[in-house]
């Protein structure tokens, strides 16, 4: 054996340390707390759709009206948590400077929160104007009423943002466990106010998003108590001279507005949506909801516990650690998403109405279209894991420019996608296809993103996670074999009638076969099977490799 495959034969084989034990704990208490999230978050969905009706004006509105508050989120804080705040404090900590890393990221917080109070402030003022000019070819009621519920939202994003604040530090501290079920207790009061305070009128929701604004208030008030011992070190200061802060700026500002980019995506998805029937938009966040159901639990878990232990190892300069746990998380990611993604595409229909229809009065044309569109979104869960796990090693080295760039880029593939497919034909209401379309566009999208993503980080071949095209050729094996057994059974001549006998009906499918795929993944010897059992078994494994 040569020398240096000596080396890679000693790096590949090595004992889990009591850090990689850690993190695979934390990894499952943040799917489990992401599955309630999703779950809850789910209900909420059929709470609205029980509450104002399924493409009703009162729907549509209420759906229209988080869009605006979303995108001031999204464009002023949502990206800057991750990719700032909680790398930067573990790096701090990481290298025993915690006073540096607080005064700076105290100045941070302190400016957004005053920017963020005065955005939310002038999107109150402007939600009038704005919903009438971005959706001009729906009813004027749909954007009247959808202003009016904007404009309560707007303190509702303020509280969010401080929530998100809070789990930031959180994660720089890695106390995963104290972050990962306030989006539960967020779910379940918007789920409460839309149950007790909504009615399909225009002050049923306004009072509905009362509501979601007083359980925003909730979730940050419990995500404060949670991070009471982390936020002690807080000192309001606007010390804009500070190098720590600017640093941090610098690093913030791109995020800030690549993670805005996402919202972009679903304005523009949104404008396309006219020569469809009433109910698309409700559709299109059904299928939305759905898709992101596996995606959130398992891409943003690995991916949320990554983050700091990735930029603690940057910051110690260890390359072949980092490469590692990259790699590692990547797979263990996609061995949980792409059976996910297969099943929902195999099942789609059977899906959205096990989980959406609930009476015999819905409308089966409903059902269908979401089904349509969740069956385009499938490809973008696959490739948003890949794009979420390279955008957070993106983020633990500081360079959030290369996010931006790549959102920039799939913000115009959307656009020109869409008004390709328009002028086509496409996206019209006489092609059977025409809402999948919609989908299809923002996987395509997706697909794009993510290959730029991978090329541009195997630049650095010290940092570049190894032996993924192997992993993705036995993951495409045993994916295969899941999609036989799937199509086989759909093909035998069982329609139950009952709801309880539709969903064992579903569920037996999708479990027999997930039980295939993870039995094909034993006879290939994928290591990422024994990871994933691991963690839900008291044993620890004896040898893990690279």
């Amino acid at each position: 054996m040569s020398g240096q495959s000596a080396n890679s034969h000693r790096e590949g084989l090595r004992r889990p340390s009591a850090g990689t034990s850690s993190m695979a704990l934390s990894t499952v208490l943040m799917m489990v707390g992401l599955t309630l999230s999703k779950v809850t978050g789910f209900l909420r969905e059929n709470f609205i759709g029980a509450t104002f009706g399924f493409g009703t004006v009162a729907s549509d509105a209420f759906y229209l009206g988080f869009i605006i508050p979303d995108l001031f989120f999204q464009l002023l804080v949502g990206g800057s948590i991750q990719a700032a705040i909680t790398p930067s404090l573990s790096r701090a900590i990481e290298v025993k400077e915690n006073k540096r890393g607080w005064r700076s990221v105290s100045t941070f917080i302190t400016l957004m929160t005053l920017i963020m109070l005065g955005a939310s402030i002038l999107g109150m003022l402007t939600s009038g104007f704005l919903f009438p000019l971005l959706y001009s070819k729906k009813p004027i009621e749909v954007t009247t009423m959808a202003a009016s519920i904007s404009r309560v939202l707007f303190p509702q994003v303020f509280f969010m943002m401080l929530a998100a604040f809070c789990i930031g530090i959180l994660n720089a501290y890695k106390k995963f466990s104290s972050t990962a079920f306030g989006p539960t207790i967020y779910n379940i009061c918007v789920l409460l106010s839309i149950a007790v305070l909504g009615r399909i009128t225009p002050n049923g929701t306004i009072f509905a998003a009362f509501g979601v604004m007083l359980s925003a208030l909730t979730y940050f008030l419990w995500q404060l108590f949670m991070a009471r011992h982390e936020v002690r070190f807080f000192r309001p200061s606007l010390n804009l001279r500070d190098e720590g802060f600017r640093e941090l700026f610098r690093i913030a500002v791109p995020t800030m507005i690549s993670a805005s980019i996402v919202q972009i995506n679903t304005i523009i998805i949104t404008t396309f949506t006219d020569p469809f029937s009433d109910g698309i938009i409700q559709s299109l966040n059904n299928a939305k909801t759905i898709w992101q159901i596996p995606y959130g639990i398992f891409a943003v878990a690995v991916g949320s516990v990554m983050l700091p232990s990735l930029a603690a190892k940057f910051a110690a300069k260890d390359d072949k650690g980092a490469r590692v746990l990259l790699a590692q998380s990547l797979r263990k990611a996609l061995f949980l998403t792409v059976p996910s993604a297969c099943l929902l595409f195999s099942l789609s229909y059977d899906v959205v109405c096990a989980l959406l229809r609930w009476t015999s009065r819905d409308s089966d044309t409903s059902f269908r279209t979401t089904s349509l569109l969740l069956m385009g979104y499938c490809v973008a869960i696959i490739a948003q894991t890949f794009v979420f796990i390279f955008n957070q090693a993106f983020y633990s080295i500081g360079k959030t420019k290369v996010p931006l760039l790549t959102g920039v880029i799939s913000m115009l593939i959307i656009l020109s996608s869409c008004v390709l497919l328009k002028s086509l034909g496409f996206l019209s209401s006489d092609n059977l296809l025409g809402p999948m379309w919609l989908s299809v566009a923002y996987s395509f999208a997706s697909v794009v993103t993510a290959v730029i993503l991978v090329v541009l980080y195997r630049k650095n071949p010290q940092l570049a996670p190894r032996g993924i095209p192997a992993f993705l050729v036995r993951l495409g094996i045993c994916s295969s074999t899941l999609l036989l057994v799937v199509y086989t059974l759909n093909s035998l001549p069982v329609s139950p009638e009952s709801k309880v006998l539709q969903l064992l009906w579903v569920a037996f499918r999708g479990g027999a076969a997930f039980t295939v795929y993870l039995m094909t993944a034993k006879v290939l010897h994928m290591r990422e099977l024994s990871s994933f059992l691991d963690r839900f078994s008291k044993r620890r494994p004896s040898m893990k490799r690279d």
